[in-house]
């Protein structure tokens, strides 16, 4: 391995919520969450009985000294969702939403939640997770993005698909190629994007030649796969998906990348060999053979990101991907889907880029520490 010099990480143990009261109301949740927002908090926890927990570059610290009470977690989960939230954990539903506070005329901050019925000291109690959205994405260079992704995630029809486990950074690197097209002066494009919930919104961003139309789901229609049959019929060029998640889908997703629509996902896969198997696994049974022929006439970028530990405190992608030519697309067409994955590992160094060579390209930046890398390297089965 090409080693960096030795860069210790610095971990900085942040003070706890300094508001916190006896009594947790609609108004100090706006605060708690308005404090771990600027905090840069990643993940916000409010859970029963439980101290409020944040996320702060992927390490897990505790916001306050006690824990909260069954009624001020079921308030604040009624302040989330509606007067109903409650009654929907209770009946056994979760919810997922965001939501959105204003602590001044000039600031909004959105958070993406899921809530859930849990157990708590043996009876039922409340679990709501809150990650914060930036009102706008990074842009590209901001993300360090490659330039064979940057060669290659603005086709002309065909899929593209992000992979990576939760919390990965899919969302904001596909967020990041829709600000892209909607402020290029000659991209000429019509976006619309099915989200479960939107988290990123464009509002404010100027789109000389591009439209984007956003739609929540379950609110506006009841599923991806009839966001994207809608789409099938208003002419986009891009249909973004906030996920593959089901055979439906896959599905539908299939047909309009087919039909000459550029179609972004992503699907939560650990690396691109990965991706392709899962796609497999999702196509229906009865319709897999005809599916996975067109998977493979209409693939044209695989991603696969990870964060990890950098050695500013904070966390730094490392991406694997695959750029689809008409070559590579043949190949896969003719080695059959119970050969993809294989396949996709012997394509990386030629088509694109190893999970393995982005770790060196890291360590040799000085981006990552050499004990992350080697840790990287391990979880990926290598020597280091």
């Amino acid at each position: 391995m090409n080693r960096a010099s030795p860069i210790a990480v610095a971990v900085v143990e942040p003070e706890a919520w300094p508001d916190e009261t006896a009594s947790f109301s609609d108004r100090s949740l706006d605060g708690l969450l308005t404090w771990a927002w600027k905090l840069g908090a990643s993940r916000i926890s409010l859970q029963t009985d439980r101290p409020v927990a944040i996320r702060l570059h992927g390490l897990v610290h505790k916001a306050t000294r006690r824990p909260l009470s069954e009624s001020e977690v079921e308030g604040a989960a009624n302040r989330l969702y509606g007067a109903d939230g409650v009654a929907r954990l209770k009946s056994g539903q979760d919810f997922d939403v965001s939501y959105e506070i204003q602590p001044d005329r000039r600031t909004r901050l959105r958070f993406r939640v899921n809530a859930v019925g849990v157990q708590s000291r043996g009876s039922g109690g409340v679990d709501i997770v809150l990650r914060p959205i930036p009102r706008l994405p990074p842009r590209l260079s901001e993300q360090r993005v490659e330039s064979g992704i940057l060669t290659a995630y603005r086709p002309f029809d065909g899929m593209v698909l992000v992979g990576g486990r939760t919390g990965s950074g899919k969302s904001t690197l596909i967020g990041g190629m829709i600000r892209e097209k909607l402020e290029d002066p000659s991209s000429h494009c019509d976006i619309v994007e099915g989200g479960a919930p939107i988290e990123f919104v464009y509002e404010d961003l100027d789109c000389p030649t591009a439209t984007i139309a956003q739609c929540e789901i379950p609110r506006d229609l009841p599923s991806f796969a009839a966001f994207i049959r809608n789409c099938m019929r208003k002419e986009p060029t891009d249909i973004v998906v906030a996920e593959c998640r089901d055979g439906p889908t896959i599905t539908a997703a299939i047909q309009a990348a087919i039909s000459g629509h550029v179609v972004t996902s992503t699907i939560h896969t650990n690396d691109c060999a990965a991706t392709m198997q899962r796609i497999v696994s999702l196509c229906p049974i009865e319709e897999r053979d005809a599916l996975t022929i067109a998977v493979a006439q209409s693939l044209r970028l695989v991603v696969n990101q990870r964060l990890v530990r950098s050695t500013d405190g904070k966390r730094t992608a490392l991406r694997e991907f695959l750029c689809f030519d008409r070559k590579l697309r043949e190949d896969f067409l003719e080695a059959g889907p119970q050969r993809w994955p294989a396949l996709a590992r012997r394509a990386l160094a030629d088509h694109g880029q190893s999970f393995e060579t982005a770790t060196h390209l890291a360590l040799a930046e000085g981006r990552i520490t050499d004990a992350v890398a080697r840790a990287v390297l391990k979880d990926l089965g290598h020597v280091a």
